[in-house]
């Protein structure tokens, strides 16, 4: 095929060339205009798109307000689930009630007070123990789980002390938070 040929060709179908020029053309500059410029806009959007997402995750990009107004909504659930020092003996007498609708028997308990000055909060450390079947000592956790007053679950162990029973042993030692009178 030499260079005569080929300018026949394209002087026979020249609106066919012309229009697969245009066509070249048209692809060349969507491919330009796709890769110089909407894709780095793309990314740039993404990526700041990202770091939005992740900063609400952590909660850093509320406003002042915002922020203030969840924190005084905070304060107020954690003084309301704040135990007051004189209802003590009735949160006693919850977890004796939990153990004892799980058909569970309480072995012993112990509890030491610690008194915050600054805060005003007394903290009680509180120890005992528990024995009864696996899924009652397990449905027990999880009641203590959703106390709804101010005490957190610190340690909890588990043991069998005979092979041949079915029956667990469960110490459990949380740490109840107390309101002082007038605080």
């Amino acid at each position: 095929m030499n260079y005569e040929m080929l300018r026949e060709i394209i002087g026979v179908r020249r609106k066919s060339f012309g229009f697969l020029a245009f066509l070249v053309l048209l692809n060349l500059s969507l491919f330009l205009y796709l890769s110089l410029w909407q894709k780095p806009e793309l990314e740039r959007a993404q990526s700041a798109w990202f770091a939005k997402r992740d900063a609400a995750a952590r909660g850093a990009d509320q406003s002042v307000a915002a922020r203030y107004r969840d924190g005084l909504r905070d304060l107020e659930l954690f003084q309301k689930r704040l135990i007051p020092k004189k209802d003590f003996a009735g949160f006693l007498n919850e977890l004796f009630s939990a153990a004892r609708n799980n058909s569970l028997s309480l072995k012993g308990i112990s509890y030491k007070p610690t008194l915050n000055k600054e805060t005003g909060l007394v903290s009680y450390g509180i120890a005992f123990s528990v024995s009864g079947k696996y899924a009652a000592v397990k449905s027990f956790i999880a009641d203590l789980a959703r106390l709804p007053e101010m005490a957190t679950l610190d340690s909890i162990s588990l043991g069998n002390s005979s092979q041949t029973e079915e029956s667990v042993d469960l110490k459990v030692q949380l740490t109840a938070y107390l309101k002082m009178e007038g605080a």
